[in-house]
């Protein structure tokens, strides 16, 4: 294999969005060479005939604006060693035809390296350019700029090695060793607002690029004639007089001129003339406008191209005046050399004619270019120049066509006749002569019914047989109910399972609700009826008043029994001599009070816990951070509410009164100690007051504006930190909508199944109601794509993701009558708001911001653009009706302090976890560690972590209290004359002697003002400062980051455990965490973005610990005593037991014949061994990572006991034993969720996860590590994951540590900004037909009006503006216009024949309509013919793989761009094709018309929109840069054999050529169409047949079943292959259900009958119980006009699971048997219409069933 084939194998890289999902608003770098050459080739430049400068400029500004109009910021990169490279490899042997790409070249780094005002690029210079790859200029750039990664070209010449003297893939092979992510253009996509790449990251040794000596240090320059002319000729007084086209030009020729009379004069007539002939050609371009200077391909050979040894000449050296252009001051001058030479013009009008033909006034102007060329070149050419008759012009311009002149009219777009009561109010601004005429086929059609949905395969349900839920699932919904009490218990907190929600009562109207129940939510005083002295008490008051004195004599008790038991512990702890252990007792044992007991003694001790500290003063060792500590201590006394001890009742334990303690150091003043030392401890409310809405603390003012904005239903937008308090809102908001009556709904919409999980069992804790007689009503459901609990139509707050929240909103059952469910939903919760930004489901959350039929709360830690997104989210809800406010608290609660991991590398031996004695001081750098290095942990101050100088990110860095200080004393020691730092800023000027973190906040935004100052200046000393900050810890961390490896190979990957060396290196994972845990840093969450690499870390540590205790096991000579002393004690007891029964006789052995009160004299008087609970086998404290204090060994036993045996290897169960979880979307549910649970009880140390814990889920830990480095780490993930460290009531500080990531990296990460949200294209094709099968389906309903007036007026957040109010409606009608020709559309917008399958599958939009083609045009009858199930095997195989060969084209398009990594070795994938065969001919001709067809559609849409919003704007302009083109010709007179104007294409692509004629396919009019016109290639309903060679995974998965062959030679990732698969199986699914609804259209009306969320479902993973659907599919469906019934069909129909992961629960009870439901349909069957299309369209389904079963029992294999 080749060298570059092997390179490219073993990247592997994955497919983002680089916008969302990867570089944000970072910077990344473009190769300049590789752009030109891909823009050219894709854009089709004519280069060769002509030579089009103006178009290639065109499409290069078009990609780069594509990316800029995106939110991409990027660097151009050039590179004068690799120039050649901008041009294909045979042109580089052409001298002719490479000056061409070298001029294009350097007119790109010319016209690009001016700063310009585009988006995001605005005032920042684009274009750079070095020597090389390897020169210092460039290094240089790379360490003064954070670069995401390189956008680079995988082009081949097929050498077979990587070309290291400048190959195309040098840079990129570079980059990627030099610890860069790298990228091929080739890969790139453009969809919607989304850039989607290919990014592989580094993998292995990184060697950082360092510059040879002897490499050049500076780019070309021109030559010094070049110089000198270009000089002379601007001191010849042409200011104002000439272009930089022309002035380059003119210098160019003189130099051609000069260079052919020192050749002798050879040629120099015809040079001369030549030289004319381009003068006359500049003119000319000063007065032809764009669109006549589209010519077509000159095919004859007389006619003289640019392709001359002349213009070979003159091309190079205008190529050197490009040069000399930036370095001689000429910037005055009207930049338009972008538009240098147009080849297509100059052959048109001056070359091959006999003489040169202008009009007078043309003629003057090229005279005067004449004169002032021979001046400076000192050569008369005005012998080769003559001026020609006005008669010879009109002569020729007879002869010449003007341009569109007798051309024939374009046709008017042709659209079929549509009329309709509700859209037809949206379609009256597109102004179209319905002149279509409609085929016959379209006249009628079977209309619509929605049955069913895609989730369920199941048949619908007769609404008049309806069964009741079997014991069994009675029995598995009490056990899920068990398991979600158990889960809000560890939310709450509570002791076992012991919940005390509080129960909503119905509020009276017109009155506020007010709380009348009991828990921990209540009110602490209940509110006093006011009562006269005299007024005689009721009996209920008495009873008040007995209760109250019984509770207080009770508390009394409770009060001495508490205190007598503190007074004994407190004893306890005075005998311990150690200081620091007695503190961590004593802390443990305040810990573990409960709030009652906690109101007693509470305070007492807290004062206790205070003394201790203050003993420690005298110890000379002890922190000054402990002194701190002590204050902290004395002032919690108040905000937590602890009462002082009762004055009747002395302290536990005698006050000292210690002399002579250590005042403050010397030179140090008490505020510089506070900031210094006490920063964690400050008072942290802002503005915080009462408030009868909140009982539990007092809200801040933010909070407080957000819960006015409810009570006024408001809509709101909440943007505050992680821990700020955003929970209270949504809570809030449940609770008044639970109160205002019993049928009003609260949706609140989570982005994931966890976090759905979280909420629902949340509410399960704080909530309950009683609803009387209103069954199946409920407080809370669940509704996901695989499982339901309780009924969504039943509950009042419904949980839900936004595609399910899609599916009922535009359902036509949930949207009939007032009572249903969308019109009763009262408000909307949107968790993760920001998630609209994401790839996959942004599209839907935008929507679903738009449908939203009534007040929203939207909520998100991370809006980069809050002021944008509000804004926008203000229109859509004014349409409504709804006031929207925005409320954004910007403060933690606590704050993060980060570190990079730099232990010296080393190998030791691990032989047990030692004890930890140390105060718990927050912070990983705490001065119990003496000397800067002793510590692994390297401390980055926020401002040293800042890599690229800008305000917004200056902003994004939070400071602590002691990182304010340290700024403002390194700024006091740096400022100088011109660099000023205020007196005011001096924390003595700037700060109140009472320090609170609110003040802090406000010293540290001025500070930031006066850093911002430096930062703008590159003299400042704010790089110095930079550097000051980070230390000389960090440059040598950085040049020895490298030396030694960061994992341990040794380990084992997802093996069984077994005896492993206990060998450790002081880099890896298991040390990191024992650093962690000595340090006080535990729990922790080591987030890894690789599923596979979370489990072998998992897996790592917990075979470190089983080794280490093996050995310890059968070597340590103290274990062994013990197990000695253990087995003689069972040994005595046994013979105890045995003489015992010698005695009672064999009838009382065992105890089994005695009586009540023997057992208790026996009980009583037995001695309880130390052994009694002694486990020989459990996990030894010494090596696990398990807190055994948080619960008992039974709880824990009890809560793995859940877990299926077979849902989850045994290794990750023990690894739970030892305290270490793993938790990734792959990971079965219920172990996902027990690893919550115990981690939030304390038991789990450490848990190894992906980005599933850090939106959202309540995890909070100490510390947060990011182990390896990951395209998925942003600057978004990265801020969702640290805000899980800084446990508000545990932790006042959290830590954040970045192991195994290379140290710039680090630094990127911190402070990366965060990506502005974009929203999608606005309407697609589905969504249109969806809303019309909404319209039908409820009668064109106000709501379903509502709803499409939402859609369709408001505003979008991608487009905006009026401009998208037209798109829209143009979009709207030709969609339309689709929808009728494809019969999936009646003339009045009934849903016909298959809308349903296209509605369900509109997660796919494009494939969904391609299917539908295939399936219209009789393809899959024909592939399907003969089906039976009882058909011979080959013919079924045969059947089968093309059906899903057909299908993968379809469904799992996944370009195959890198080579096949497969060795020799191919086992069970010897069918494998790895690329995937090429679409039958027949489906590839139905799919060819079908696209001919939609490109056909939206060509005239393109057509309709530019006649209709573009007539008078002009298309002239460049899209980046916006320098203008002049559009219209400025001499009339000038007539030019020009192709007819285009109005569809852009005039820029049709300079070489193009028509509206000649469009090729429907992507081609999308990256081609002219300026705007909105038309995104994503929201065409077409698939690309040709050009990408896809990968074959799902062919060869159906052909060999083999999961480990997918990831071996399709390169597919081990952590996506279920995934992958498990969406193909969803879409299998999907067309055998819709096809079922299509065959059974009719069979009910009500709307019982449509499944979508109305049974109730105690469904685990879509593998559980579906009662009422059960039963009834014994009932028979009912034809709509025939009352025959099938009988003896009563057959039940297995379930079919639609797993959670590979690992998923009861699998083999949801195994398939393949059973058809349709093999017994005859035409008995009712409901079926008995034409021949009919039955073979059951025919087709029956195969689909049968592909189905197939595929569904090698998808289960996998796993069981």
């Amino acid at each position: 294999m080749p060298q570059f084939q092997k390179w490219l194998a073993s990247i592997n890289p994955t497919r983002v969005d680089i916008v969302g999902d990867f570089a944000g608003r970072g910077v990344f770098a473009i190769h300049g060479e590789a752009l030109l050459t891909h823009c050219l080739e894709s854009a089709r430049v004519d280069f060769d005939h002509g030579f089009q400068l103006l178009h290639a400029v065109h499409s290069v500004e078009t990609f780069l604006a594509k990316l800029s109009d995106r939110g991409c910021i990027f660097n151009i990169m050039w590179f004068e060693e690799e120039s050649d490279i901008c041009m294909p490899t045979e042109a580089r042997a052409d001298r002719s035809r490479a000056s061409k790409y070298r001029l294009a070249r350097a007119v790109l780094i010319q016209h690009l390296s001016s700063p310009i005002s585009h988006g995001e690029a605005k005032s920042a210079k684009l274009s750079y350019l070095f020597p090389s790859l390897r020169s210092g200029t460039f290094c240089e750039y790379l360490d003064s700029h954070p670069l995401h990664f390189f956008l680079g070209s995988s082009t081949y010449d097929g050498s077979g090695d990587i070309d290291v003297n400048g190959g195309p893939l040098e840079m990129l092979h570079l980059m990627l060793s030099a610890g860069y992510c790298v990228a091929f253009i080739e890969d790139l996509e453009f969809r919607s607002s989304k850039v989607y790449l290919s990014i592989a990251t580094p993998n292995g040794k990184i060697t950082a690029l360092e510059a040879p000596e002897g490499q050049p240090t500076l780019p070309r320059v021109a030559s010094p004639y070049m110089m000198d002319t270009m000089k002379r000729l601007a001191g010849m007084g042409i200011d104002g007089l000439l272009t930089a086209r022309e002035f380059i030009s003119i210098c160019a020729l003189s130099s051609v001129l000069s260079l052919g009379k020192k050749d002798g004069g050879k040629d120099s007539t015809l040079w001369q003339r030549n030289a004319t002939t381009v003068l006359a050609h500049l003119v000319i371009l000063r007065h032809c406008g764009l669109s006549q200077r589209s010519f077509p391909t000159q095919k004859s050979g007389a006619i003289a191209t640019p392709n001359t040894p002349f213009f070979t000449k003159f091309f190079e050296a205008a190529r050197d005046g490009l040069f000399a252009w930036s370095d001689g001051g000429f910037a005055h001058l009207e930049w338009d050399a972008f538009d240098l030479f147009d080849g297509r013009l100059y052959i048109n009008t001056t070359a091959g004619l006999s003489g040169i033909l202008l009009p007078q006034q043309l003629s003057r102007e090229v005279a005067n270019l004449v004169e002032l060329l021979s001046t400076l070149s000192g050569i008369d050419i005005s012998g080769a120049f003559s001026t020609i008759s006005r008669g010879t012009i009109d002569r020729v311009a007879s002869r010449i066509k003007a341009p569109g002149r007798d051309q024939p009219l374009e046709s008017e777009p042709s659209v079929l006749p549509f009329n309709h009561p509700v859209m037809d109010q949206y379609l009256a601004a597109v102004r179209l002569n319905p002149n279509g005429v409609a085929p016959e086929s379209l006249l009628s059609g079977k209309i619509f019914q929605e049955l069913t949905h895609w989730h369920n395969a199941r048949r619908p349900v007769d609404p008049k047989y309806i069964a009741k839920p079997p014991g069994y699932f009675a029995r598995r919904h009490q056990k899920l109910m068990s398991n979600t009490i158990a889960y809000s218990a560890s939310l709450t907190g509570a002791s076992g399972k012991i919940l005390d929600p509080e129960t909503i009562v119905v509020s009276a109207p017109n009155t506020r609700g007010q709380r009348r129940a009991k828990g921990p939510y209540a009110p602490k005083e209940m509110e006093k009826r006011s009562q006269t002295k005299d007024a005689p008490k009721s009996n209920q008051q008495k009873a008040l008043n007995q209760g109250e004195a019984l509770r207080l004599k009770r508390l009394a008790v409770l009060s001495q029994s508490v205190a007598t038991t503190w007074a004994g512990r407190c004893m306890e702890f005075e005998k311990q001599p150690s200081i620091v252990k007695r503190y961590l007792k004593a802390e443990r044992y305040f810990s573990a009070l409960s709030a009652s007991h906690k109101q007693i003694i509470g305070g007492e001790v807290l004062l206790y816990l205070s003394q201790v500290l203050l003993q420690a003063r005298s110890n000379p060792e002890t922190p000054r951070s402990a002194i701190a500590m002590e204050g902290a201590l004395q002032i919690a006394l108040r905000p937590t509410g602890a009462s002082p001890p009762a004055a009747k009742r002395a302290l536990a334990f005698k006050p000292l009164a210690i002399k002579g303690t250590r005042l403050l150091p010397a030179g140090t003043t008490p505020r510089e100690f506070l900031l210094e030392h006490c920063g964690p401890y400050l008072e942290r409310s802002f503005d915080s007051a009462p408030d009868s809405r909140v009982t539990s603390f007092n809200p801040d003012a933010w909070q407080r504006k957000v819960l006015d904005a409810i009570d006024a239903d408001k809509s709101v937008l909440a943007i505050a930190p992680t821990s700020a308090g955003k929970t209270l809102i949504s809570f809030y908001a449940m609770k008044k909508v639970l109160q205002a009556n019993d049928d009003d709904i609260l949706v609140y919409v989570a982005p994931t199944k966890a976090l759905v999980n979280q909420i629902a069992a949340e509410i399960q804790a704080r909530f309950s109601k009683s609803y009387g007689a209103h069954e199946g009503r409920s407080v809370w459901a669940i509704h996901t794509r695989d499982y339901r609990i309780n009924s969504c139509k039943g509950c009042q707050i419904l949980v839900t993701v936004p595609s399910i929240l899609q599916i009922l909103l535009l359902a036509p059952s949930n949207a009939r009558r007032p009572q249903d469910f969308s019109r009763r939903v009262k408000r909307i919760i949107f968790d993760e708001v920001h998630c609209i930004g994401q790839s996959d489901e942004g599209v839907i959350w935008e929507q679903l911001l738009l449908l939203a039929p009534c007040p929203i709360i939207a909520l998100s830690a991370t809006i980069a653009n809050p002021d944008d997104f509000k804004s926008w989210l203000e229109r859509s809800q004014g349409v409504k009706g709804y006031e929207l406010e925005m409320v954004i608290h910007s403060s933690r609660y606590s704050d993060l302090r980060k570190f990079l991991y730099d232990p010296a590398p080393s190998v030791f031996e691990f032989t047990g976890l030692a004890p930890v004695e140390r105060l718990p001081l927050p912070g990983l750098d705490s001065e119990e560690l003496s000397g800067s290095d002793a510590t692994p942990f390297l401390f980055i101050h926020p401002i040293g972590s800042i890599v690229d100088r800008n305000r917004d990110t200056l902003n994004d860095a939070s400071l602590e209290p002691r990182d304010c200080l340290s700024l403002w004393k390194c700024m006091d020691g740096l400022q100088s004359a011109e660099y000023t730092l205020p007196l005011s800023l001096n924390p003595e000027k700037a700060l109140p002697a009472a320090v609170r973190k609110s003040d802090v906040v406000r010293w540290e935004a001025a500070l930031k003002d006066q850093l911002a100052e430096w930062m703008a200046s590159p003299k400042s000393p704010f790089n110095a400062l930079r550097e000051e900050l980070r230390g000389q810890r960090y440059s040598r961390f950085c040049k020895s980051y490298s030396d030694a490896p960061w994992s341990d190979d040794r380990r084992s990957s997802l093996g069984t455990p077994g005896k492993r060396p206990t060998e450790v290196s002081s880099r890896s994972v298991f040390s990191l965490v024992m650093d962690l845990r000595a340090g006080g840093a535990l729990p922790a969450i080591l987030f890894n973005y690789d599923r596979m690499k979370c489990q072998a870390i998992a897996v790592q540590l917990f075979e470190t610990l089983d080794s280490a205790e093996s050995k310890y096991r059968e070597t340590d000579s103290a274990w062994l005593a013990k197990i000695a002393e253990f087995e003689k004690w069972k040994k005595a007891r046994v013979a105890k037991k045995a003489a015992r029964t010698l005695v009672s006789g064999p009838d009382k052995s065992d105890e089994g014949g005695w009586g009540k009160a023997e057992v208790e004299r026996e009980a009583a008087s037995r001695d309880i061994s130390r052994w009694e609970g002694f486990d020989p086998n459990g996990p030894l404290a010494r090596f696990s990572f398990a807190d055994t204090t948080k619960i008992s060994r039974e709880e824990l036993e009890e809560r793995l006991r859940t877990i299926y045996p077979d849902a989850v290897r045994p290794i990750f169960i023990h690894a739970l034993r030892r305290g270490v979880g793993v938790h990734h979307a792959g990971m079965n549910r219920q172990y996902r969720q027990v690893v919550e649970m115990l981690f939030r009880k304390g038991y789990l140390s450490v848990v190894v996860a992906t980005g599933t814990l850090a939106m959202g889920i309540n995890m909070p830990c100490k510390t947060v590590v990011f182990t390896g480095d990951s395209i998925y780490l942003t600057a978004l993930n990265y801020r969702q994951a640290s805000g899980r460290a800084g446990r508000r009531g545990f932790d006042v500080l959290g830590n954040i540590v970045f192991h195994d990531i290379p140290p710039h990296r680090a630094l990127e990460i911190m402070s990366a900004k965060l990506p502005d949200l974009r929203g999608q294209f606005p309407t697609s094709v589905t969504l249109i037909l969806r809303l019309f099968v909404l319209l039908h389906g409820t009668d064109n309903s106000s709501f379903a009006a509502g709803a499409v007036k939402s859609l369709l007026t408001q505003n979008r957040l991608y487009l905006g503006g009026p401009a998208a109010k037209m798109s829209i409606a143009h979009h709207l009608r030709f969609s339309i216009d689709y929808l009728r020709r494809q019969h999936l559309l009646s003339g009045r917008g009934a849903p016909l024949n298959f809308s349903g399958l296209i509605g369900h599958l509109y997660y796919t939009e494009s494939a969904a309509f391609a299917f539908h083609a295939l399936l219209q045009e009789g393809y899959f009858h024909e592939v399907c013919a003969g089906f039976s199930p009882s058909m011979d095997p080959a013919r079924w195989r045969d059947m089968g793989r093309e059906l899903v060969l057909t299908l993968s084209h379809l469904f799992a398009r996944i370009p195959r761009v890198f080579p096949s990594r497969r060795g020799g070795t191919r086992a069970a994938s010897s069918a494998a094709s790895i690329s995937l065969p090429k679409l039958p001919s027949r489906a590839y001709e139905i799919l060819e018309r079908h696209n001919a067809q939609t490109f056909a559609i939206f060509r005239d849409y393109a057509r309709s929109y530019a006649a209709q919003h573009l007539e008078d704007a002009p298309d002239d302009s460049l899209p980046l840069t916006r320098h203008k083109v002049p559009s219209a010709p400025t001499l009339g007179a000038l007539s030019l054999p020009c192709l007819p104007p285009v109005t569809i294409r852009s005039p820029f692509a049709a300079l070489s050529g193009f028509t509206d004629s000649d469009f090729s396919t429907v992507y081609e009019l999308c990256d081609t169409v002219r300026a705007g016109v909105p038309l995104e290639a994503s929201v065409v309903p077409g698939v690309p047949l040709d050009g990408v060679v896809l990968n074959s995974y799902l062919l060869d998965f159906f052909k060999h079943g083999d999961v480990v062959a997918l990831t071996r030679d399709n390169g597919i990732k081990k952590g996506d292959v279920w995934f992958r698969l498990k969406d193909f199986s969803l879409v299998l699914a999907t067309v055998v259900t819709s096809m079922e609804c299509f065959l059974r259209s009719g069979a009910g009306e009500g709307d019982e009958d449509v499944w979508d969320g109305e049974q109730d479902e105690y469904d685990e993973e879509g593998s559980g119980w579906d009662g009422e659907q059960e039963e009834a599919a014994a009932a028979p469906v009912k034809a709509p006009n025939d009352a025959r019934e099938k009988k003896g069909r009563t057959t039940k129909k297995k379930k079919r699971p639609v797993a959670d992961s590979w690992e998923d629960e009861d699998l083999s009870s949801s195994q398939s048997d393949g059973e058809s439901e349709l093999e017994s349909w005859d035409d008995e069957e009712p409901g079926l219409e008995h034409d021949g299309d009919c039955q073979s369209l059951v025919g087709v389904c029956n195969a689909f069933r049968m592909l189905h079963s197939e595929y569904e029992k090698k998808f289960l294999k996998i796993w069981a």
